[in-house]
């Protein structure tokens, strides 16, 4: 379908508006300022990259580099001094459920991390993330990403903000690392990446990573169906989610309703395979936190030296998708 069908139209608004729902989230706290999930986030990769067990520490090592005293500000019901302490101790201080989430968030970390990995291997020269925050992946593969194409999509003030930060870090921001800034009001987002060089016809990979559970679900079908129709064939989107039986969707007394951002969709039935299949995309894996854990969260004798997840946690997904090739 050309790109400027009616249609198109419609998808290119509904995904600005999308992002915009993000915006909102962060717009919350202050103008520019992450939101108080995406630095939960990163606490937790923080906490779980000071383990001393190299097999299960969290790859994600420039997580506390983005908490300064500004962002810690932000979560004042949270234990962020455990961000100062040595992990056993970092762990003790946290809640059971927080304990838990540091090993989800080292088997999500693990697995999209890998999935960007495979797609280089694989020859892909062109990444998106969607709803960047603050995403390390740019600066953490840095080696990897020569001759890629990698772009960053968020809020323009927000992106400013990360920008800043990342020149706190390293000192500069990297040439490999595309911004995409969206005036959510106004911006076509395919425009909009078309400024950072985006081609619809190079394979891509599209990470989307703890996004979906705070947008409605016609916001996911078409941010689905965008990446349908302007990702090349063999493109990939990966992205987690919950399912719809989540006792923690719409739940006004939840963390993240009380933090101005609570969790709105989870997929139907008991994986995201017909949801996909109806956006026009093909599943290539979908599994659960559970199935996950066996592969990045356990020895092959079963032990581990990482906190133990619920049946809850276990629950959440991550779905990988594929571009088919496009109708004649």
């Amino acid at each position: 379908m050309p790109a400027n069908t009616p249609g198109m139209r419609r998808a290119t608004i509904t995904l600005s508006l999308v992002l915009c729902c993000l915006t909102l989230q962060v717009l919350a706290i202050e103008p520019g300022l992450p939101s108080k999930t995406s630095i939960l986030s990163a606490t937790l990769r923080a906490i779980g990259a000071k383990n001393p067990d190299a097999d299960f520490r969290n790859p994600d090592n420039l997580a506390i580099k983005f908490l300064g005293p500004r962002e810690r500000a932000l979560l004042k019901d949270y234990p962020m001094d455990a961000l100062d302490l040595e992990y056993h101790a970092a762990i003790d201080r946290l809640s059971a459920p927080d304990r838990g989430s540091v090993t989800t968030m080292f088997i999500r970390t693990k697995h999209f991390d890998t999935a960007l990995l495979n797609a280089l291997r694989d020859g892909t020269r062109q990444v998106i993330i969607l709803g960047a925050g603050l995403d390390s992946r740019g600066y953490r593969f840095r080696d990897q990403l020569q001759g890629v194409r990698f772009i960053e999509v968020d809020y323009g003030p927000t992106q400013e903000y990360k920008k800043k930060r990342v020149r706190d870090i390293l000192g500069v921001v990297p040439k490999e690392v595309r911004f995409v800034a969206m005036d959510f009001t106004k911006d076509d987002l395919l425009t909009q990446l078309q400024k950072a060089q985006y081609s619809e016809r190079e394979r891509s990979v599209y990470l989307w990573e703890g996004v979906t559970l705070y947008l409605p679900e016609t916001a996911v079908a078409s941010t689905l169906r965008f990446i349908r129709e302007h990702g090349a064939p063999g493109s990939t989107v990966v992205f987690d989610y919950t399912l719809s039986s989540d006792r923690r969707i719409n739940d006004a007394t939840s963390r993240f309703a009380r933090w101005g951002e609570p969790w709105l969709f989870g997929f139907p039935g008991d994986s995201a395979d017909a949801f996909v299949r109806q956006a026009g995309l093909t599943p290539v894996t979908d599994l659960s936190f559970s199935d996950l854990e066996k592969t990045y969260a356990q020895r092959r004798d079963g032990t581990s030296s990482l906190p133990t997840i619920s049946d809850e946690q276990g629950a959440r997904r991550i779905c990988t998708a594929q571009v088919p090739e496009k109708n004649p």
